[in-house]
């Protein structure tokens, strides 16, 4: 693989390369966009082209040592670094600034990529720019983010952006039908956020179980069952929550209510193809507005979820109360909307 061959962001690719060839690659970047737009590949293939022993037109040839060795994660000078729980901690910074202190080998260009670059704290937000401030040459930081706005304007003033347009789900689903994944699976994973597809991609014989447990659990919620709180307390739900899955949880849930208002509305374009007699069951349990609350609700828990001060049962919780009281939440508590 190569920066030519990533098909999804060719604008992308051939900055880069003209940055390569033209001997101007700047020590930081901010690759942002939507999630599923190859951020992260497009940067693990960057760090492979700066690397590589035998480029072809300034790209990675994908076959020696150096490219060998990060495209399977083990290149002593190419690190990626990405949050512990919710955030990326100051302690991995210092370690990273530590690791970094000295000048690169002949012919290698240090690289480190961070994901969701966006989600540190102050501290570690300014431990990040003071090693922007003092890069160890030749270096390359690449910033990955879906919301590049909470990064500080400090740190992105230091970067070259890079743009990654969205794709379209019809190319994200020949893309996971050519990785051999079933094509019900396949049309559901390619609506879902980049971090969610991947690892329901890894793990492909849960994903319909998984389907069929949110879908269930739906039911309870907009009935208005007890049971839709009693759910965060079963087994299928707490194992999510010990592997920090539950905000792939929620983006399973926000897709099956946007099924579920498309239905209401006459769009006859399904996603939850072997759910379509669950989803007629469910399409008229609430009104339209009040799905489109449920849908708030979801995307409310699912933004607590990254803040390390709210428990995640917490933002679970409030979502399923304020759903079934037909109220949209807040940060700090509900807000009631006219229905």
């Amino acid at each position: 693989m190569s920066l030519r061959q990533l098909k999804k962001q060719p604008q992308a690719a051939r900055f880069l390369l003209q940055a390569i060839a033209k001997g101007r690659v700047a020590h930081a970047y901010c690759f942002f966009g939507p999630s599923g737009t190859g951020k992260r590949a497009m940067a693990l293939q960057f760090a492979k082209a700066l690397n590589c022993e035998q480029p072809e037109e300034y790209d990675a040839c994908g076959r020696c040592p150096s490219c060998l060795k990060v495209e399977h994660g083990n290149h002593p000078d190419v690190v990626t670094i990405k949050p512990e729980g919710s955030v990326i901690k100051i302690d991995q910074l210092r370690a990273l600034q530590k690791r970094f202190r000295y000048s690169a080998p002949p012919g290698t260009t240090r690289v480190v990529i961070l994901e969701q670059a966006d989600r540190m704290r102050q501290e570690a937000a300014n431990s990040l720019l003071k090693f922007l401030e003092e890069p160890v040459s030749p270096m390359a930081a690449i910033l990955v983010t879906e919301n590049m706005q909470a990064i500080l304007p400090t740190i992105l003033s230091r970067c070259q952006h890079v743009r990654f347009a969205e794709l379209p789900p019809k190319e994200k689903e020949s893309e996971l039908l050519d990785k051999g994944i079933a094509p019900d699976a396949a049309r559901i994973l390619s609506y879902l956020p980049e971090e969610s597809a991947q690892l329901y991609e890894a793990e492909p014989d849960t994903f319909p179980a998984l389907c069929q447990k949110v879908i269930q659990w739906s039911q309870s919620i907009l009935s208005g069952k007890s049971d839709a709180y009693l759910t965060l307390s079963q087994p299928w739900l707490t194992d999510e929550l010990a592997n920090n899955r539950l905000p792939l949880v929620l983006d399973l849930l926000l897709l099956w209510l946007r099924e579920l208002l498309n239905n209401q509305i006459g769009q006859t374009d399904p996603v939850f193809v072997p759910w379509q007699k669950k989803v007629q069951e469910q399409t008229y349990l609430k009104p339209a507005s009040s799905l489109i609350t449920a849908m708030d609700n979801v995307l409310i828990a699912r933004r607590l979820l990254l803040k390390s001060s709210v428990q995640p049962l917490t933002a679970l919780e409030q979502m399923v109360l304020s759903t079934q009281a037909e109220k949209v939440s807040t940060e700090n508590g509900w807000q009631l909307i006219p229905l």
